[in-house]
């Protein structure tokens, strides 16, 4: 059994680190837009159509196992995080 803090603060990493990769996830996706919208002679709706595929594609990844986290003791629900008193 590890310490309370030490359960948190791997919880707390494991959710900082599932926000950054949705964080790259939104990057990616608008990088891919502007870049298509603006330098390139796709236009805006076909910029846009990339866009969204890249975007289901993310968006499949990340609930086929990207979510997850590499450490493969931590549970994915929050209500097993232990609390202060």
């Amino acid at each position: 059994m590890q310490a309370p803090e030490l359960s948190v603060h791997e919880h707390t990493y494991h959710r900082f680190m599932l926000a950054v990769k949705w964080f790259a996830a939104h990057l990616a996706v608008a990088i891919v837009l502007l870049t298509l919208w603006f330098a390139t002679p796709v236009g805006f709706w076909g910029a846009l159509l990339v866009a969204a595929i890249v975007w289901g594609v993310i968006v499949f990844a990340m609930n086929h196992g990207l979510n997850h986290s590499s450490e493969p003791h931590l549970s994915e629900h929050p209500d097993d995080i232990p609390r202060h008193a």
